[in-house]
């Protein structure tokens, strides 16, 4: 799926949507004030799309107007989304949306941290999280959408498959980053809850997830010990899943790729190319650095919380022989990092020192 928006002039909306099947008619619906109004066909014939062969009929456009939508001029909080896929495509940039510029975070967890999403929900006037459950097509054309130029997105995809498509339209990315244990010590429990409420799972998981929620079921699991015996016999597809998660977002095109030998050195390339990698212990300095490079004021930092279940499983993770192979090559990356962060408090530190110490001009 593809799409885009041509004008918003108050009284009308144009736009289009390629579906992803050629022979389909698109439809958006049309939300006010957070609910549904109707759902309006796509019926204003863009003939590109038919010459060059992406639709059989070209009937991928729509204008949506007064009739459709009575008092449309004056309505605020005016959100188009297609039918087919549930994405947003549009919505009336609100008043709080004021930073300009465009912002990517890389997720790094299975259950993502919508609490870094909340404080800038309003702040960009588009704004798409949870890329990674979006069709690569729409997700690309998400990344690419030409009608403004305040947009927020994130997604734990394989960053450097979308780099140059996220440079080429001039989005700063950003990455906070995560002890490597405490990440598994929380997929382990994400993917229990998950066998055990199978109806809510895919609402969190994806797809690809399932062979280890399936190998997880025919698991007997009575403890938390009892998940170090149950890494032990995963088959090789299987841990592909859980190795090092870091390290193959850094550097991996897809998820069919191998970890190479020097994924470790190329992940921290990756990091030294992206414009704020944070800390998850220095949330704050994570949120200041990324409004110094914005050049936007951003709302207070969201508290993150942490659970102590998690930290518990995490104490024991660390210790099994199966989890630390696993995380090898992310264990190593956090370490890097954190040293990196850590020389770089000590030079703060000194700085003041050094100006003390300095001799005044002229002596």
């Amino acid at each position: 799926m593809r799409f885009s928006i041509d004008e918003d002039a108050g009284t009308h909306i144009v736009g289009w949507i390629m579906p992803d099947h050629p022979s389909a008619t698109p439809h958006v619906k049309i939300f006010t004030g957070g609910e549904m109004r109707r759902v309006v066909p796509a019926t204003v014939l863009r003939p590109l799309l038919r010459e060059h062969g992406l639709h059989d009929t070209g009937i991928c456009g729509f204008y949506i107007d007064e009739q459709h939508v009575p008092g449309l001029a004056q309505i605020p909080d005016v959100e188009l989304h297609d039918e087919a896929t549930n994405v947003r495509i549009y919505r009336r940039r609100p008043k709080s949306a004021t930073a300009e510029g465009k912002l990517f975070r890389l997720e790094t967890r299975l259950l993502p941290q919508a609490a870094l999403n909340e404080p800038l929900q309003n702040l960009f006037h588009m704004v798409f999280t949870r890329l990674e459950r979006t069709p690569e097509e729409a997700a690309r054309s998400i990344i690419a959408l030409p009608f403004s130029s305040s947009v927020y997105c994130t997604g734990r995809l394989f960053f450097r498959s979308y780099e140059p498509l996220l440079r080429h339209v001039n989005f700063t990315c950003s990455v906070l980053i995560r002890d490597p244990f405490e990440e598994l010590a929380e997929q382990l429990l994400v993917l229990r809850w998950a066998v055990k409420t199978p109806n809510l799972a895919y609402s969190v998981l994806t797809e690809a997830m399932r062979p280890l929620l399936d190998s997880l079921a025919g698991a007997t699991v009575e403890e938390m010990s009892d998940l170090e015996t149950w890494l032990g016999t995963l088959t090789s597809a299987q841990r592909k899943l859980l190795v090092s998660p870091l390290t193959r977002l850094l550097t991996c095109l897809t998820s069919d790729d191998q970890l190479e030998p020097s994924a470790v050195e190329k992940a921290l390339q990756t990091l030294s190319e992206i414009d704020v990698v944070g800390h998850s212990d220095e949330v704050d300095v994570y949120w200041e650095t990324l409004a110094a490079v914005l050049g936007v004021a951003l709302p207070p930092p969201p508290q993150l919380v942490w659970s102590r279940q998690v930290g518990e499983l995490a104490d024991l993770v660390r210790d099994w022989p199966s989890a630390q192979e696993l995380l090898a090559m992310d264990a190593e990356v956090y370490a890097d990092v954190g040293d990196a962060f850590r020389r770089a408090d000590d030079v703060v530190e000194e700085a003041p020192a050094e100006v003390i110490s300095a001799d005044p001009p002229g002596t």
